[in-house]
């Protein structure tokens, strides 16, 4: 046992006793007692059994009532030892972003197609109804083709509720400039209603067999860019096909244009405006497979 057990159990004893009238030593005598001793206690016990016995005194004096005889709460450690599996809760002075009043941007994830005659006489009302809201169409290629679809399907894209945009198709060794007046010449007005961009589809296959060194195609280019950002009031968009990335390495040189990635894979490691994710795609109203992208549009969400 313990001082501090033996002292208890000594104020129990002593307290039945007080209680059947036996004599109890009272607080005062045990003090002069104590006094008393003191000399002796110096050199037997030292500083540190002195303040042990005053204490153990005063406690004896104080503590031993019939009060002691009921149990007393135990404390509880201040560090709790309960982990709680439950989040904590939010605090209510925050506020949820969409409470915060005025205007919020959101990020709108749309489905398109791209497509031209090869895909055949297409249903535009199975397509709007598959999920699609956009589509690029091919509109020419080189100086002086004309895909004989392109009016027909931007025009019933249209009347079915899709943004509608016609694409060229570069013929590396052709002049730009000419390529692009054949090109807005068969575009029209598409400054205003649900035109999409013009666009250019940049790729090796179909072209010429010897193409011209890089700085010259380079520069063949963006004097299409130039021109039909000129004459169409848009700035293009800009296709690259993987290959011809590869050999020539202008999505640096043209990221002052927004560009349609074709990335089969997985998300593009490039920024892009538009993402062509699988060109083995099935959409209601067309058969066979179709090219299918993705484009993010920022609107206006008013609050």
């Amino acid at each position: 046992m313990g001082v501090r057990r033996r002292l208890r159990a000594g104020c129990r004893v002593r307290t039945r006793r007080g209680r059947s009238g036996a004599g109890r030593p009272g607080a005062r005598a045990l003090l002069i007692r104590l006094s008393g001793r003191r000399s002796r206690l110096a050199y037997s016990g030292g500083v540190r059994r002195r303040l042990a016995l005053l204490a153990a005194a005063l406690l004896v004096a104080a503590g031993c009532s019939g009060e002691d005889d009921n149990p007393k709460t135990p404390l509880q450690s201040p560090l709790s030892t309960h982990t709680s599996s439950e989040p904590p809760a939010p605090s209510p002075s925050t506020t949820r972003p969409s409470t915060i009043p005025g205007p919020e941007k959101e990020r709108v994830r749309r489905l398109g197609i791209d497509a031209s005659h090869h895909q055949g006489p297409i249903d535009w009302d199975a397509v709007a109804n598959d999920g699609i809201s956009f589509a690029y169409l091919k509109a020419t290629e080189g100086t002086t083709y004309t895909d004989p679809t392109f009016a027909d399907h931007r025009a019933r894209a249209h009347d079915h509720g899709l943004d509608g945009g016609g694409y060229h198709y570069f013929q590396l060794c052709s002049p730009g400039v000419e390529q692009a007046e054949h090109f807005v010449s068969v575009l029209g007005d598409v400054r205003s209603g649900n035109h999409l961009p013009p666009a250019v589809d940049l790729e090796i296959a179909g072209s010429c067999s010897i193409p011209p060194p890089r700085q010259v195609l380079l520069a063949e280019v963006r004097a299409f860019l130039r021109h039909v950002a000129d004459a169409a009031g848009r700035e293009p968009v800009v296709y690259l096909y993987p290959d011809f990335e590869e050999r020539f390495g202008f999505a640096a040189e043209l990221d002052d244009y927004r560009q349609w990635v074709r990335s089969l894979n997985g998300r593009p490691t490039r920024p892009f405006w538009i993402w062509q994710q699988t060109d083995s795609g099935s959409v209601d109203g067309i058969e066979g497979p179709v090219d299918v992208n993705v484009m993010w549009r920022h609107e206006i969400i008013p609050r």
